[in-house]
């Protein structure tokens, strides 16, 4: 990226840091984490990360603003990563350059707590509610199972410096990674929701790897095979971590996946048989750097864009294996299929070697992608569904919906400004909702705060098979309807959100905002259902805001939330980690919170019955849309139909109706009956042909 685009980048950045900190009255440190928080976990830099501002001005001076603990599912002996974020945050008038040196003072604040964590002491002398004194507790909890300590610098700064990666310290038994998301790495995700990954085995990884002769197929890719010693790719995950598994496969598996125990065995009793018995890596590319030896070999120096498509698991259990069963791994060698991608058709392709390379996870990954059928669905029901005008403004302001990182920012590149204006009046940020959040406000109001403490993207994980089942076989649940009410939702939520930081009970003693907000929503919609309501989602709709009087109770309710949350049981100290447990939810919050007055009830409820008539009419009314668009797609093959009726009779794949249906609209007529679509439906999929 040009140094001007950068510019323009790094201001427009701190402005919206400054509107946000003014609009939700926060410190712009705290906007600032939050913006790179999200984007560092849909990179896969971290995972759902917490805010934490710790600060000791002491000496030696310490500092940690967010973390995050990946604690792997199974037996108590196995390991977790501890993330641990410093913000590195800027506020002068043009952008600036940050170096290595700078990198390595805010490393070293980190670290500097991290090695404060076992002076009792200081940890005696914490209040319990003071974020310091939960994260210490929970590092405590977990600290014999710590191998890696990750430690990830938030900077709105320029970093300037030639290292792709930075050298891992030792601290005790530890080891520390470093890593640094600055304002070029933020823009890049932002902007396309990806980030190349380039490995240089010569630079950082100790030298070149031998390889076959490539293997061509046609114009769409290269493919190379070769044998990469166990050590180096252990290496090169503990250098780049989920970043380097393919976008949908990290999704789905969150590196939470039980560690292979047939791996472990092979690597601690057979070494030398492993690339005999492991199925190996598949993997992608957009570029490599090929050398020629001096044996007449050929060595691969640097691989661009490298995204593992399978063998996650393996690379995983590789590293644990090294740091946490300290196994050497000298005698590992592991098999990698290597496809060389044109880089403009990497986001056809990849998905596709990914979707058959894990062939016994691949419905779960086709839901999550960003152009899976749901998310084509709902992104198309937010342009063509047009919202009320909300009461005292002169135009009707219209929701956008992000299914792929990016899109949002596209809509107003490259105009000037004029456009730009119109545009963010037709779309403000504040109308915009990104995939993830949709779950969020759907388990909210559906009593699963529980899973909404958990992060964003575990959230959504778990939703997306709900989204799947939904647009599954005829898709008629995603409708307008389940739109409006969605949006509906989402309104709840951001409203009662900002009406929380504006309390002056919030200001008081702030902290756990995320989880009282998804707790008082679904407290208030599940006292609605225990008397046989629901919230009138189509009366916030059509208003395009929440009524007061319906605000004003939600935030009294959200109060009674904040104490509960605040006062855990003692066996769970920890008020974040105690948000996730379902048992938090269940036996604390649910039906001790949240039950409606009879005037709340009868200004703002609606009777279930009715509330599910209406997701049965927009079932309906989605099916004969779907008919429409069906025979609007037929009237379109009417100029080709009888080139298709002799491609299907030469396949040998004609029938009497899928024949019928075609000489039907070789004459025009477009009035086929349902055998007849269902017949001429299979048979252009058959042929590939898109109708």
């Amino acid at each position: 990226m040009d140094l001007d685009s950068l510019n323009e980048e790094y201001e427009q950045l701190v402005q919206e840091i400054k509107v946000g900190s003014i609009a939700e009255h926060d410190f712009e440190i705290t906007q600032f984490f939050r913006l790179y928080a999200e984007i560092a976990a849909e990179n896969g830099d971290a995972p759902d990360l917490e805010y934490s501002p710790i600060l000791y001005e002491g000496t030696p001076k310490y500092r940690v603003d967010g973390y995050a603990l990946d604690i792997l599912g199974g037996e108590d002996s196995e390991s977790v990563d501890l993330y641990l974020v410093v913000c590195d945050y800027y506020q002068d008038a043009e952008m600036p350059s940050v170096n290595a040196r700078h990198v390595d003072q805010s490393v070293d604040y980190a670290e500097r707590f991290f090695r404060k964590v076992h002076d009792d002491d200081h940890f005696n002398a914490l209040e319990e509610e003071d974020p310091e004194y939960q994260l210490i507790l929970l590092i405590r909890q977990f600290y014999s199972r710590i191998q890696r300590v990750r430690v990830v610098v938030f900077t709105n700064g320029h970093l300037k410096t030639r290292k792709n990666v930075f050298e891992p310290r030792q601290v005790g038994d530890c080891i520390l990674h470093i890593n640094v998301i600055d304002i070029e790495r933020f823009s890049t995700i932002s902007s396309t929701g990806v980030e190349p990954i380039e490995v240089d085995f010569v630079g950082d990884f100790g030298g070149s790897i031998d390889c076959l002769a490539p293997v061509t197929g046609g114009d769409e890719y290269v493919s190379y095979l070769f044998a990469i010693p166990g050590a180096v790719l252990a290496e090169v995950f503990a250098a780049y971590g989920n970043r380097l598994l393919e976008q949908n496969v990290r999704t789905y598996l969150q590196a939470r996946t039980n560690v292979n125990k047939g791996i472990l065995k092979t690597i601690a009793n057979e070494p030398e048989m492993f690339l005999a018995y492991n199925n190996g890596v598949t993997a992608t590319a957009s570029e490599i750097v090929v050398e020629d030896q001096v044996s007449g070999r050929s060595s691969i120096s640097l691989i661009k864009n490298f995204q593992i498509v399978n063998g996650g698991q393996t690379t995983a259990s590789l590293l644990y294996a090294r740091d946490s069963l300290k196994q050497d791994l000298s005698d590992v060698y592991v098999q990698v299929k290597l496809s060389v991608i044109d880089e403009q058709l990497i986001e056809q392709v990849v998905p596709k070697i990914s979707e058959y390379a894990n062939t016994q996870n691949k419905v779960s990954i086709a839901d999550l992608a960003s152009n899976s059928p749901a998310q084509l669905q709902i992104q198309r029901l937010s342009e063509q569904v047009t919202p009320p005008q909300k009461a005292g403004h002169l135009h009707i302001v219209k929701w956008f919906y992000e299914r792929a990182r990016g899109q949002y920012k596209s809509l107003f590149a490259y105009k000037k400004k004029a456009e730009k204006d119109r545009k963010k009046l037709e779309f403000p940020k504040d109308h915009l909702i990104v995939k993830t959040e949709v779950a969020k406000y759907e388990y909210s109001f559906d009593g699963l705060p529980h899973i909404v403490s958990q992060g964003a993207i575990n959230c959504f994980k778990v939703y997306a098979d709900d989204l799947a089942k939904m647009a599954a076989g005829d898709g008629l649940a995603l409708n307008e309807v389940w739109y409006r009410r969605m949006i509906a939702k989402a309104i709840i939520f951001t409203e009662l959100d900002s009406a929380v930081t504006k309390s002056e009970w919030y200001k008081m003693e702030r902290g756990y905002k995320a989880q009282i907000v998804t707790y008082t929503v679904a407290a208030c919609a599940d006292g609605f259902r225990q008397v046989s309501k629901q919230i009138n989602l189509d009366m916030i709709w059509d208003q395009q805001s929440i009524p007061p009087q319906l605000l004003s109770w939600m935030l009294s309710e959200a109060i009674k939330v904040a104490d509960i949350l605040k006062d855990p049981p003692p066996k769970i100290r920890n008020i974040t980690e105690y948000a996730k447990k379902s048992w938090c939810w269940e036996g604390a919050v649910s039906g001790k919170v949240g039950l409606p007055n009879k005037e709340i009830i009868e200004k703002f409820s609606v009777a279930i019955i009715d509330f599910n008539s209406e997701i049965t009419s927009g079932k309906k009314e989605q099916k004969r849309t779907k008919e429409l668009d069906l025979d609007v797609r037929l009237a379109n093959l009417v100029p080709k139909s009888r080139e298709l009726r002799l491609a299907i009779e030469s396949k040998g794949i004609a029938s009497p109706k899928n024949t019928a249906a075609l000489r039907k609209l070789e004459v025009g007529n477009i009035n086929l009956n349902k055998g007849e679509k269902n017949a001429l439906i299979a048979a252009l999929k058959r042929l590939e042909v898109e109708y």
